[in-house]
């Protein structure tokens, strides 16, 4: 009897067709879960939809961390595919007695190459700057994380955008623009989400981007001494 069960259930399998793989695509790549609609509210109100997502509804849009790793993905294949050069982090700029011993084209391949993995370590270091600067806000450093996957995800997303462009148009200058645009996207949107009307949050925002990416760099450089101390290459 379970015998004959279990081939009336196999018959009623779906075959595998176009149509199968192409809602397995959708669901890896969560659209399915809200991915353009993410997108889409992300240009429009930022600080809006992260205050919703970390106080009210978490069921309508992307989870941070998928958003910004599928944001790298998508980044990556655009670069990889065109063969765009483009230098997320670099340390070829001279550091004193450090360069001894920093091997600093190892390090800046590495964050070249891990988009993702590279832009979720930076928000984290912009976010534990944030979280001090605008700490009366009362959000703590794992809400303010969430807040830098989307944005950073969606500046990705920008660069991405603007690349696609200059390749359709063979005009360099749209790529460079909307570099700018992804930093000044990643600013705007952290000043929103504490307070669209205050200058002050914008300023703030800048600067601990700045100094996120600062505290990055520096946390690389101690790294490169301990190994190069403990002889790991």
């Amino acid at each position: 009897m379970e015998e004959v069960d279990s081939v009336a259930h196999h018959n009623k399998l779906k075959r595998i067709d176009s149509s199968y793989i192409i809602h397995e695509i959708k669901h890896l790549l969560h659209i399915e879960s809200g991915f353009l609609f993410t997108v889409k509210q992300l240009f429009v109100r930022p600080g809006r939809l992260v205050r919703n997502f970390i106080l009210e509804d978490r069921s309508k849009v992307t989870k941070p961390l998928i958003f910004l790793i599928l944001s790298g993905t998508i980044f990556t294949l655009i670069f990889h595919f065109f063969h765009i050069e483009y230098i997320f982090f670099s340390l070829d700029q001279k550091i004193g007695n450090i360069d001894t011993f920093l091997e600093k084209r190892k390090i800046s391949d590495w964050t070249n190459n891990h988009i993702g993995y590279s832009s979720l370590i930076i928000g984290f270091f912009i976010a534990l700057w944030t979280a001090l600067f605008f700490k009366k806000h009362k959000y703590n450093v794992y809400e303010i994380t969430i807040l830098l996957c989307y944005s950073v995800g969606q500046g990705l997303l920008i660069i991405s955008l603007s690349a696609f462009i200059s390749i359709i148009f063979k005009t360099k200058p749209i790529a460079s623009v909307g570099v700018f645009a992804s930093y000044f996207y990643i600013f705007w949107s952290i000043g929103q989400f504490f307070g669209e009307k205050k200058v002050i949050n914008y300023i703030k925002a800048i600067i601990c981007c700045i100094l996120g990416a600062l505290s990055f760099q520096l946390i690389l450089m101690l790294l490169a001494y301990i190994f190069h101390q403990l002889g790991i290459k």
